[in-house]
């Protein structure tokens, strides 16, 4: 009876071997999947697909960085005012919690709620600045990154965006701010 079973589970592994093999035959015989570049990816990451990684590298391509859409000095400007801009934004909110912090007879809750949002404002610009060096190092030219409310919004410079760079731009942005990837957005400036 024993000798029987074994003979059953071996035959049904045989089978199951054989028909992995063929479908594996059958979906590898050389047709490749396409696909086409996406601004954003609604997929999770680490969630498995299967890709013809021919179109894929690590680092978006020069050819997709410059070919599509040169950086125009009109670009350069944007990122140059919105980097200025975000930092006087930045600026202002900490100077008027200092202020707020150092008003005569304040009550210690309000106190203590202060620091926090001075604390909250300070890892914010520190993940903000971690996202746009470690973005910039996979090979884009500018990066914004802007976190508000639990959401992040990255843009980046036109002409640069795949759906490998996009995972890539999220998986940067989770792993520095512990932002699902449902609540981050990346744009392509204009």
């Amino acid at each position: 009876m024993k000798f029987r079973k074994r003979q059953l589970i071996l035959a049904s592994l045989v089978v199951a071997l054989g028909a992995a093999v063929y479908l594996n035959w059958q979906f590898s015989d050389g047709r490749g999947l396409e696909v086409t570049n996406i601004l954003q990816s609604t997929d999770e990451l680490g969630e498995a697909r299967y890709v013809n990684n021919s179109h894929f590298s690590d680092k978006p391509s020069e050819e997709s960085l410059s070919s599509s859409v040169p950086d125009s000095t009109k670009t350069k400007k944007y990122f140059t005012e919105a980097q200025i801009e975000r930092q006087k934004a930045h600026d202002e909110t900490e100077e008027k919690l200092k202020n707020l912090l150092s008003t005569p007879n304040l009550n210690s809750d309000v106190k203590d709620k202060i620091i926090s949002d001075i604390d909250t404002l300070s890892k914010i610009i520190k993940q903000e600045s971690n996202i746009e060096s470690l973005v910039k190092s996979k090979g884009f030219s500018d990066c914004l990154a802007f976190i508000q409310n639990g959401e992040c919004n990255i843009i980046v410079n036109p002409g640069s965006l795949n759906e490998n760079s996009v995972i890539i731009i999220r998986d940067i942005v989770a792993s520095q701010s512990n932002i699902p990837s449902s609540k981050i957005k990346i744009i392509e400036a204009k």
